[in-house]
């Protein structure tokens, strides 16, 4: 039997990795189900069997035959049914356990166990998805949402507001109906007492409650990104977790990935600093009216969090210390204009500071140990 093709993926699959991805068990291999089904075949022929590279396009009678029946199929109202049965009988086998590591076995324990959607994170995607369709007009799918918490390099969000925001695509914070069931805390802790709601949820702790200092911390948001010439967002519960895949465009509808970085923290790091002045009211300061947060305190930590955002930003751009995980000069530049000082790339501008308000300085320390 000669088989000839113009796919050296497939030829490879065949040849060279056949037996490496038997004994895994196809983990974390694309196509699993055709090529278990092309092993079986395989194994079940009892002609020899030749392989022949050819390359695409190149008049080929057999391979340009077969891109012109793989088109008509492709082209079918109803596609065949193909039998792909016989890969079953290998699937049967698992993983050689020889062949594996520890996290190789356990994505394989995930990949044959049933996966099933908790229903309150469905609920919470499918309103983020929509909130971000309403706000740029183009709908991200799921997974899209869940990688932009997981993006790293050139990132706007940091760690601990892609953690924060992971639960809340779950809808797992303590807060609100968490503590519905739980009769010993449940008057206590289920209520905003400070707002008169009877029930705390985190829309409320991030957009309308009056301890969080959500008010206050909006407004300087927003106030910067008037520098910007730009619409502010609509602030919502659903903006925020799905703030990574927000794009901001011109009117010609090209984005602008400066502005997109800019956006994405201040909202980002407003939306944290909110849910952290609100966990140091209830927890840390036992919800006392007199330890109330002064709005020239909540104006002082958000010009904090955002003055080392721009110094961080600053730093990632030195491609001696980070290399290629470097953040470009130019992205710095482009997500910076016209909110950092024109006389210093490590400073906001004095009129988004204001008067009266301290803003944290890093000192000059000399470096730890005998090398300084």
């Amino acid at each position: 039997l000669y088989i000839t093709s113009d796919s050296q993926y497939a030829i490879n699959a065949i040849t060279h990795h056949a037996d490496k991805w038997i004994d895994m068990g196809f983990t974390n291999i694309g196509n699993a189900d055709v090529l278990r089904a092309l092993y079986a075949e395989l194994k079940h022929a009892r002609a020899r069997i030749y392989l022949r590279k050819v390359k695409g396009h190149s008049n080929d009678e057999g391979n340009d035959g077969a891109d012109l029946e793989a088109n008509r199929g492709a082209n079918k109202d109803t596609p065949d049914i193909i039998d792909i049965s016989t890969g079953s009988q290998i699937k049967k086998l698992g993983a050689a356990a020889r062949s594996i590591t520890q996290a190789t076995a356990y994505q394989h324990i995930r990949n044959i166990k049933h996966k099933t959607e908790r229903r309150r994170t469905h609920l919470m995607v499918e309103m983020t998805k929509a909130t971000i369709m309403e706000a740029s007009g183009i709908e991200p799918t799921a997974q899209a949402i869940w990688r932009s918490l997981q993006k790293r390099k050139g990132t706007a969000l940091s760690l601990k507001f892609a953690a924060f925001a992971w639960r809340g695509l779950h809808d797992s914070h303590k807060v609100g109906k968490f503590w519905e069931h739980i009769t010993a805390v449940r008057d206590t802790h289920m209520p905003c007492r400070s707002c008169g709601v009877p029930e705390e949820s985190m829309s409320h702790i991030l957009t309308e409650c009056s301890v969080s200092g959500q008010e206050t911390i909006w407004k300087l948001a927003r106030k910067a990104w008037e520098h910007t010439n730009l619409d502010f967002p609509n602030i919502t519960l659903g903006l925020i977790l799905g703030i990574g895949t927000l794009q901001i465009k011109d009117t010609d509808g090209k984005v602008l990935d400066g502005r997109t970085r800019l956006i994405q923290i201040l909202v980002s790091e407003s939306a944290y600093l909110a849910w952290l002045i609100r966990c140091e009211y209830r927890i840390g300061r036992g919800e006392d009216e007199s330890q109330k947060h002064t709005t020239q305190e909540i104006e002082a930590r958000w010009l904090t969090t955002l003055s080392r955002r721009l110094r961080l930003d600053w730093a990632m751009t030195n491609t001696l210390t980070f290399g290629r995980k470097a953040l470009r000069k130019s992205v710095f530049k482009r997500t910076w204009s016209d909110i950092a000082s024109r006389k210093s790339r490590t400073s906001l501008r004095s009129d988004i500071v204001g008067r009266g308000v301290l803003v944290g300085r890093t000192a000059n320390r000399r470096p730890p140990g005998r090398n300084r």
